[in-house]
Parts: C-alpha cells; sequence; structure tokens
C-alpha cells in the first residue's frame, strides 16, 4: 500500500506494527472479510505459537488485534511494511475509522513511561513467569501504554531491551533512559481514499517459505546435536569417526555446525562450548 500524505514523513512516524496495522484496517473497510470459527483462530495462534521465531511471533500479535484472525485469514501475512525506517520517537494516540485515521503527537517523560515497564515486569517477576513471558511483557508495555503507542527507533530499542534481560536477573539496574522524549504535538490524518493507493502485495508464499526455512535450519541443527551427542572421544582421524558408525556427510556437518574442528587433513577434535 502507498501513502500520499500532506508531508511524506508523516507516514514514518508510525512503528513497523502501526503501519502494518493501519494497511489491515484499510484494507477491511475496502473488502469482506472472510470468516473464521473460533476452533479455527485458535489452531492459528497454536500453529504460531509452537515458534518463537520473529516471523510468528508477528503473526501471533496480528492476531491479536480487533478481527485480527479475519484478517491474517482474508489478507495474508506479507504485507510490505519498512521495519526500520521511523522518523524518530514519537508518543501519539490513534483513532481509526472507516473512513480516515488520525495521530495525535504526545508529549511524554521517560520517567513517566518506564514506570508501567517496571511495574508489568514485577508483577511478572512475583507470579515467577519464564523470562519468556515477561520480556514479551515488557515490550507490549514499551509500544503501548493505556491508549497511548510509542515509535522506538532502534537505538533506544536496543538499549532498553539489554536492560529488560539485566533486571530480570538483578531487579536493580536502573532504566537506562531519562528525561522529556521530545515527542512532538504534532496531529496529522490519513484520508483512506485521497492519501492511499493499493499496489501489488509479496506472495505469502515467500513469508511461508522463510518460516519452513527457518523451522527446518532448527530441526536440522536439533538433529546434528542428537547425533554429535553420541560420539565418543574429543579428537579422531577419518577413520576412527567412520568406525563409530558415522559417514563422511555426517562429518562435514558436524564441522558445518562449530561442533568439531579440523586440525589438519584427515585429522578433527572437539570444539569446547
Amino acid at each position: 500500500m502507498e501513502f500520499f500524505t500532506d508531508d511524506a514523513d508523516d507516514i514514518s512516524r508510525l512503528g513497523s506494527s502501526q503501519r502494518a496495522k493501519l494497511q489491515y484496517h484499510i484494507l477491511a473497510q475496502r473488502f469482506p472479510l472472510v470468516a473464521v470459527s473460533g476452533e479455527d483462530a485458535q489452531e492459528l495462534e497454536q500453529f504460531a505459537a509452537q515458534s518463537d521465531t520473529e516471523t510468528a511471533q508477528r503473526w501471533l500479535n496480528r492476531m491479536r488485534w480487533e478481527d485480527g484472525h479475519e484478517k491474517m485469514v482474508t489478507f495474508g501475512q506479507a504485507l510490505q511494511v519498512p521495519r526500520n525506517n521511523v522518523r524518530g520517537l514519537w508518543c501519539y494516540s490513534a483513532k481509526l475509522e472507516e473512513k480516515q485515521a488520525t495521530y495525535k503527537g504526545i508529549p511524554m517523560s521517560w520517567e513517566w513511561w518506564a514506570r508501567e515497564i517496571q511495574f508489568a515486569m514485577d508483577m511478572q517477576l512475583a507470579r515467577r513467569c519464564d523470562q519468556n513471558t515477561i520480556v514479551e511483557t515488557a515490550m507490549q508495555s514499551l509500544y503501548y501504554q493505556h491508549g497511548h503507542y510509542l515509535t522506538v527507533p532502534q537505538v533506544e530499542r536496543k538499549a532498553v531491551v539489554k536492560w529488560i534481560y539485566q533486571y530480570i536477573k538483578d531487579q536493580t539496574t536502573p532504566f537506562p533512559l531519562q528525561g522529556d522524549m521530545g515527542s512532538e504535538e504534532y496531529t496529522f490524518s490519513i484520508d483512506f481514499d485521497r492519501d492511499t493507493a493499493l499496489k501489488e502485495n509479496v506472495a505469502i508464499g515467500e513469508d511461508m517459505a522463510a518460516y519452513n526455512r527457518e523451522q527446518n535450519a532448527a530441526k536440522g541443527q536439533r538433529r546434528t546435536e542428537k547425533l554429535f551427542a553420541t560420539v565418543q572421544g574429543d579428537e579422531w582421524t577419518t577413520a576412527q569417526l567412520l568406525a563409530q558408525g558415522f559417514s563422511k556427510s555426517n562429518i562435514k556437518t558436524f564441522e558445518k555446525n562449530g561442533l568439531i574442528k579440523r586440525r589438519y587433513q584427515g585429522h578433527y577434535m572437539r570444539v569446547s562450548k
């Protein structure tokens, strides 16, 4: 989807998730949504939740939008959204209507915003939740709180993510960012008829192929590590590995995956980890 706002930078005020949400909302106003039963919706979420890859987690997040399952099934998961092209740090409210979307900038300080992130993490830590759950909760609070959204550039995002993992360990590390965010009190609207145009979308097969490649690579790694666990000794010749029942293909795979390294022709040693 292309946007033709009065200020070409307006759309770059929004983070990639909010740009995607806007595009799905516009499409849902123009085309009917496919009905998705409760059972099918549950199966879709279970499918995405089986993997912690970025692609699968992005699908799962989109399913949780209003009519999210229907939007995913109707329009696919492969809408093109620039992921790192953002104007800067911006706190704002969003109002999505039938014919337009309006975004309004809100002044904000890191001290105010960080309190909610830390509170959410403290609650999860008190309940002894697993690390993945705590991190997911913290990231949700980073991007959305009490009807306000936050566009976070990579520099600030990396600093907060690093802090999240450290805070999980010690519960004492102070939040890394302070002061006024410099969020502009700026309002802009996008008229869906005047300011947008549809363009050809990437085939969902490409996104699925990327997901399948990630899954197959992970499965292959697990199989290799399981097989390598049966190797006896720490140094071998090719003949000794073959004598243990491994093939030359296995040896190449062990080396490719960093489990062994070649000392010189026909001689290998275990890689310490």
